[in-house]
């Protein structure tokens, strides 16, 4: 898959932070000395993070040159680590918080993964993440639906490996065998978008990514966009305001060692 672009992610900034405001503000530990935030992007949740615990000493990690580059830019008081969170990580030392917005339904092997950041965690520390699940949502499903139409499918002969999305329960099987200090809860989140076009510039940044690397040429991927706005605007009707909802699922845990 391409790098990510800072810029596309954060163009919904607000909405795209407030799950990690929501998550931090469930994390009952009073000082911790050591977090890290697994899959940090461009920084927006780890600066949640900072403000939070200001005497912490506190890591930002991903996979993306692009997001770490705007990351140390706006948080330069940050340490910033350009790792992938499918590596062995524990050479990293062990943490109290262990942070993770947005970020699993991009990665495999969720067993082996949560296991060994557990296995990373101080006595009494945490894992705290939230997962989109965006399933059976239209700004999903419409995507699906537009990759098997006629004109397509020939693109689309196989559908990408990820985003993948997970019902809570999933996600509790792994953890309760690890730990039975568990909060898990699931949210839908109400945007207000300004339009049909705002819907498809929110999930360009992000889970409609994967399926626009399909495409040959910038071209095929403005066209694909016009058609999936069409299909989006059939899901989501304007308000009275002239604005548009997009209720957006949101799985959060929270888990003790």
């Amino acid at each position: 898959m391409s790098d990510w672009l800072p810029v596309q992610y954060l163009k919904f900034k607000n909405e795209r932070t407030q799950p990690s405001i929501d998550l931090i503000n469930r994390i009952n530990i009073a000082d911790p000395s050591r977090i890290i935030d697994i899959g940090c992007g461009p920084g927006n949740s780890t600066g949640v993070l900072k403000n939070r615990w200001p005497n912490a000493e506190i890591y930002g990690l991903d996979n993306s040159e692009s997001m770490l580059q705007k990351a140390k830019a706006d948080f330069p008081d940050i340490q910033w680590l350009l790792k992938n969170a499918e590596e062995d990580l524990s050479s990293l030392g062990l943490f109290d918080i262990i942070f993770s917005n947005a970020v699993l339904q991009w990665i495999p092997s969720h067993e082996t993964l949560l296991t060994a950041l557990f296995e990373m965690l101080n006595p009494n520390g945490v894992i705290a993440a939230q997962v989109p699940y965006a399933k059976c949502l239209p700004i999903y499903t419409n995507i699906i639906e537009l990759t098997r139409t006629e004109k397509w499918s020939g693109y689309f002969s196989c559908l990408p490996r990820f985003p993948k999305h997970y019902p809570y329960e999933h996600y509790y099987n792994i953890i309760c065998e690890l730990t039975d200090k568990i909060e898990i809860w699931q949210t839908d989140y109400i945007h207000v978008m300004h339009d049909y076009r705002s819907i498809v510039e929110w999930y360009k940044g992000t889970g409609l990514r994967p399926f626009l690397d399909m495409l040959p040429d910038e071209n095929k991927r403005i066209d694909f966009c016009n058609d999936y706005r069409y299909l989006i605007a059939k899901n989501y009707s304007a308000e009275k305001s002239g604005n548009t909802l997009l209720p957006f699922t949101r799985i959060f845990f929270v888990a003790y060692r």
